[in-house]
């Protein structure tokens, strides 16, 4: 099996957001401007079998992205000035970039077997999860997950 979790994590650090910021594993310490890579299971039962024994799957994972936020109210003609609201755009821009790379069918070498098919965000803005106002600055916890749907030939018998 090829390692995905690398093929991923290779393709996302292209992400001018991504880059400008440390981008964990699995693993993260909530400070500002920190984003996690997490993987995503997914059921079995999506897996569409062929009858040349080539196997449709999805590989999913999730990017968490914490944001300093404040109590800052909003002003008729300084929304864009706005923390809270430039901190949604800037996670926002990750997931519009996941689209932009679906819509020039750039996506991770999942290595010989594996075709890529499609990848896309599953919402189309970042999830507020939370904020925590127990550091400081407060922290605001936001989320989305890309799914990458995939075929998997290398159980394939006849071409």
């Amino acid at each position: 099996m090829a390692d995905m979790n690398e093929a991923v994590i290779n393709f996302i650090m292209d992400c001018p957001e991504i880059q400008a910021h440390p981008l964990y594993f699995n693993f993260a310490e909530a400070k500002d401007n920190t984003k996690q890579l997490v993987t995503v299971a997914n059921d079995r039962i999506l897996n569409k079998p062929y009858i040349d024994g080539s196997v449709q799957k999805r590989y999913s994972f999730t990017i968490i992205d914490f944001r300093s936020v404040i109590y800052q109210a909003l002003v008729d003609g300084m929304v864009d000035k706005n923390e809270n609201v430039e901190e949604v755009v800037d996670v926002q821009s990750i997931i519009d970039w996941i689209e932009d790379q679906n819509e020039l069918k750039n996506f991770p070498d999942f290595g010989i077997g594996y075709t890529v098919d499609e990848m896309h965000c599953a919402s189309d803005v970042p999830n507020l999860n939370g904020v925590d106002t127990n550091v400081k600055p407060a922290l605001a916890k936001y989320s989305f997950t890309i799914q990458i749907d995939y075929l998997d030939s290398t159980k394939k018998i006849w071409t």
